[in-house]
């Protein structure tokens, strides 16, 4: 008799060491929750912000043409390096160039964002990495360097889901070359 009481007894403590615990992990979940929550409302005002970013201001294509020369972007089997020599002008210091997005301009396949990005003088030159992007609203001109497929023969640029030209843009087959860096020559 004496064994069932001290089992009884011992199924009791775990059962308050489990009401515990679970009261403890329910407490942590609500706590993640908020904490989320909380994430979750600055990402999103930081999205609103980028993607309005682009404000009243324009895209124009100055050139795009297949490339080899320098990135730090390598082309995947059936793709090939698009370069496209770009100005921006009138958006809000909130636009974030690594957003805009090369889209087949055929079947609307996106491609992604994130290109290698040269800044360029306003006559075409690449800058140095180190050098400031101008101010907005200010016109800025970037080389922007994309993997997209061998076949395609047009693009068109998205930001944040707006399609940022009137027209598809064609690629041209050879264009200049951003140098090699001395320590990464092929």
């Amino acid at each position: 008799m004496a064994g069932i009481v001290l089992f009884v007894v011992a199924c009791g403590q775990d059962n308050k060491t489990a009401s515990g615990n679970k009261a403890e992990a329910k407490s942590q979940t609500i706590q993640n929750k908020q904490q989320n929550s909380e994430l979750d409302q600055v990402l999103n005002a930081v999205r609103k912000k980028q993607a309005a970013g682009l404000g009243t201001g324009s895209l124009e294509i100055n050139a795009a043409w297949t490339y080899i020369g320098f990135s730090h972007l390598d082309a995947v089997p059936g793709a090939r390096l698009v370069a496209v020599d770009a100005t921006v002008n009138g958006h809000t210091a909130d636009f974030d160039f690594n957003d805009i997005e090369i889209i087949d301009g055929a079947n609307r396949t996106s491609y992604g964002s994130d290109p290698h990005i040269t800044l360029l003088t306003p006559e075409g030159k690449a800058l140095p990495d180190s050098h400031e992007f101008t101010p907005a609203p200010g016109p800025v001109r970037v080389l922007l360097i994309y993997g997209f497929p061998k076949t395609t023969q047009n693009f068109t640029l998205y930001y944040w889901g707006k399609n940022l030209l009137r027209k598809n843009h064609s690629i041209e087959t050879s264009g200049w070359e951003l140098p090699f860096p001395e320590n990464d020559k092929k």
